[in-house]
């Protein structure tokens, strides 16, 4: 599982997959991917879901994400982000620190992508 993880998922999709956790909502993490997206997106629609019709369901899950929601835990401190990161090779060790904020500034939204592109592929 874990070498199909890492050949057919994007970094972004590999937060998501890796950082979902259902057991605080009384759930088994032991599901197909497929019940823990479609579990993750309804969590999400409950929580947070009537800001879907003010900014749009992207950006809502992106703001969602951003307030940490404890059904899905990645990385949000920037040493934690940028050191993921740069063991992913996703930016190098070396970055300056205008690609580093760079690479910050778009983290969750590519998170909210990857989730997305993830729901769809399922």
């Amino acid at each position: 599982m874990e070498n199909t993880i890492k050949s057919v998922y994007t970094f972004y999709e590999k937060m998501i997959i890796e950082n979902i956790n259902l057991e605080d909502y009384g759930i088994n993490n032991d599901v197909y991917l497929y019940d823990k997206i479609k579990t993750l997106y309804n969590i999400f629609k409950s929580e947070y879901g009537y800001m879907t019709k003010r900014v749009g369901e992207l950006k809502a899950f992106e703001e969602w994400l951003m307030g940490l929601p404890s059904v899905l835990t990645v990385p949000f401190t920037y040493f934690d982000i940028l050191n993921i990161a740069t063991v992913h090779d996703i930016i190098k060790a070396d970055a300056t620190e205008d690609e580093e904020d760079k690479f910050l500034k778009d983290y969750y939204n590519k998170l909210a992508i990857a989730f997305f592109t993830l729901k769809e592929k399922l």
